[in-house]
């Protein structure tokens, strides 16, 4: 059951609003990792509305991209200094909202799902982290990075699950 495999609490996950921006999703991640060194690392943001539901995810992938400027698209990358890429523009693109870039989640499943279930829908979904719904509220996040820790531990004990 998947309700006994999430430890992490959902608070600890690095979360904003839909109206803040790119730039204040970095500040918030950035710390996570800092309060966070050693133990976990934050490779998302999750986004919130006003009555904190859970709207959708933003990954580092996803910052990244909402913060390349329109120049990578012009020149394909090739010609630019890493100085051409991290100039002024760079500033303007923080100013985005986190709402014009956030991904909403393909699937969720319940506490009570079986591991199996949850790693089946990533797989098909291609997502690496599904919300874990209880009375219709996200209690937490199940991770591909976790459920491959329990795999690759069993694989390696020689043991059988």
């Amino acid at each position: 059951m998947i309700d006994l495999f999430y430890d992490r609490p959902l608070e600890d996950y690095p979360h904003v609003p839909y109206w803040f921006t790119l730039n204040q999703a970095v500040i918030i991640v950035r710390e996570a990792a800092i309060k966070f060194e050693g133990s976990f690392e934050p490779r998302a943001v999750l986004v919130f509305d006003e009555k904190y539901g859970l709207l959708g995810i933003l990954t580092l992938k996803d910052i990244v991209r909402g913060l390349e400027s329109d120049i990578l698209g012009e020149f394909g990358g090739a010609a630019l200094s890493w100085a051409d890429l991290v100039g002024p523009e760079l500033k303007k693109q923080a100013q985005k909202q986190v709402s014009e870039i956030i991904s909403p989640f393909k699937v969720t499943v319940a506490g009570s799902d079986s591991l199996v279930k949850a790693l089946s829908l990533m797989l098909q979904e291609n997502v690496e982290r599904i919300p874990v719904l209880e009375d219709n509220k996200v209690a937490g996040l199940i991770r591909l990075a976790d459920l491959f820790k329990e795999i690759s531990g069993a694989l390696l004990s020689g043991e059988t699950p």
